[in-house]
């Protein structure tokens, strides 16, 4: 079994067809209909995969985002919106790809399959040190000053790239290469999204550390 994947998509038609392509390659599928019921199936079976459609009948399919990328599973939206805005507004709630439709089932099954080796990136290198802030790769959490980070997974391995390359600044390429990639739209907007996120979180228990991460004008962040 390659993995479990969890399918939410109100359109049945749709749905039973991703899911009988999925179970030929191996995988384990669930699917809902409904945003609810698919918070239950989420925590009942802690999929791989979802494969989330973002217009639901019962919530909206950015909170279910949300929700969804707090964790390590990977989230692959799959909608009719196909403007960039909310392309991007996807990708900064934590969306880790995300296609149109219609679609190309190959295209899908590839970029399920991309997901799941990404996932592995998220299997820590080993422990980091830089003053206060300490990464224990046995829990796969960040500490501050000896206080747990409540960091995304994302978020973590932004931080984890700038620490592993501290005194260098590193390209808002290189940080989203690191946590999708490839470049996605507005990409520069995403990261410094996701640096401002980092820095709250760090100055909740340490501005000093925070203070940190520098912004490189015109080119990314370095932590010093």
């Amino acid at each position: 079994m390659r993995g479990k994947i969890l399918i939410v998509e109100d359109d049945p038609l749709i749905a039973d067809m991703v899911k009988r392509y999925l179970e030929r390659e191996g995988f384990k599928v669930f699917w809902d209909s409904e945003g609810s019921s698919a918070l239950r199936t989420f925590e009942l079976i802690k999929p791989d995969v979802v494969i989330l459609d973002l217009m639901l009948p019962d919530v909206d399919g950015f909170d279910l985002c949300r929700v969804f990328s707090q964790t390590e599973t990977m989230v692959l939206v799959l909608t009719a919106k196909d403007a960039d805005e909310d392309k991007i507004v996807g990708l900064e709630l934590g969306a880790d790809d995300y296609l149109t439709k219609p679609f190309n089932m190959r295209e899908l099954i590839a970029r399920v399959k991309a997901l799941i080796r990404r996932k592995g990136k998220l299997i820590p290198k080993g422990s980091l040190r830089v003053g206060d802030l300490e990464l224990k790769s046995e829990e796969m959490r960040f500490y501050l000053k000896g206080k747990p980070l409540d960091l995304t997974p994302k978020e973590f391995l932004i931080l984890r790239k700038l620490l592993s390359n501290r005194g260098r600044v590193v390209s808002r390429e290189e940080i989203i290469s690191e946590i999708y990639g490839e470049k996605v739209p507005d990409y520069e907007r995403i990261v410094d999204t996701y640096i401002y996120r980092i820095r709250t979180k760090l100055m909740e228990i340490d501005r000093a550390t925070a203070d940190r991460i520098k912004t490189v004008r015109g080119f990314g962040y370095r932590f010093e």
